[in-house]
């Protein structure tokens, strides 16, 4: 069917339109991120800077080697913790993709369940700290993550949609579950991959909550804690009044919401350079499980 000119302009106009307004909140915290804090509070927020001022981001990276460090953290732990995951996560989804397993029905009821019951905070923790001795140790921030009941469930619908035939005939070829496992399935699996993958990384690199049970020495801090801490400590100082000196500080000498948005921008960079990698994979995986018509 052919479309005529002014629909397809239309279309493209609404698109840009649509376009536009998600990147709108982009350009605003980009914009706040860069706005002095005295200006925040007398103009409000601008899509463009009234007075353009880099004080939140030198509040920020006035001591850049801990900002490094808590870089440095959270790349090794989404690194090493997305990359174990989705191994042990297909490793998990693909023999219960397999209807010539045994034991699918009792493994998957066994992971559905825990999605439902939970042993609770402190029995997890007395795992982790008592039992694992892993207190102070990045493995505690990446472990308690692998082989989540969503991920498998998700992962097992994919490779459920590869066709018999091509294990059949791997299996008359001679090849093992392990090389077809390794040569077919995972690279018909790259979409689905991917698209875990993204998901695990926002997760990874989102987490503090366990970071603050488990990590008590500062140079292991994630990049989030990092900055969670920068602005709990500038709100003291704001509430107090005084500057780490002692000092009597106005408040509107410190930009707190120049420098909550400032954050944004520093934690959300690395995320998006990930998604520009992976986004070539990740419209079709959203398709994962979607019913065939």
């Amino acid at each position: 069917m052919t479309i005529s000119r002014p629909v397809q302009t239309m279309v493209h106009l609404c698109l840009i339109v649509f376009c536009a307004l998600c990147l709108l909140p982009m350009v605003l915290t980009v914009s706040v991120s860069l706005t002095d804090g005295a200006a925040i509070q007398r103009f409000g927020y601008q899509l463009v800077p009234v007075h353009f001022s880099w004080q939140a981001y030198a509040y920020i990276l006035h001591e850049p080697m801990t900002l490094l460090t808590g870089y440095r953290n959270s790349i090794t732990i989404v690194v090493v913790g997305t990359t174990c995951n989705l191994l042990v996560t297909s490793l998990i989804a693909y023999p219960l993709a397999r209807r010539d397993f045994r034991f699918r029905g009792v493994i998957s009821f066994y992971i559905f369940v825990t999605m439902i019951f939970s042993g609770g905070m402190v029995p997890f923790y007395i795992l982790i700290v008592q039992y694992l001795h892993w207190k102070n140790m990045l493995i505690s921030l990446i472990v308690p993550m692998f082989a989540a009941p969503f991920q498998i469930f998700l992962l097992r619908v994919f490779f459920q949609d590869i066709p018999p035939a091509l294990i059949e005939s791997a299996k008359i070829d001679g090849a093992s579950d392990l090389r077809t496992y390794r040569s077919i399935v995972l690279p018909l699996a790259k979409p689905a991959l991917a698209t875990l993958a993204l998901m695990m990384t926002l997760n990874y690199w989102n987490e503090t909550f366990h970071a603050i049970l488990f990590i008590d020495h500062s140079e292991l801090y994630p990049i989030q804690l990092i900055l969670k801490n920068i602005t709990a400590y500038i709100e003291l100082m704001k509430n107090g009044g005084v500057d780490p000196s002692g000092n009597p500080i106005s408040a509107s000498d410190v930009p707190t919401d120049a420098i909550m948005y400032a954050m944004m921008v520093l934690t959300s960079l690395p995320v998006m350079f990930v998604f520009a990698i992976l986004q070539k994979y990740f419209v079709k995986g959203l398709t994962i499980g979607a019913v065939k018509g």
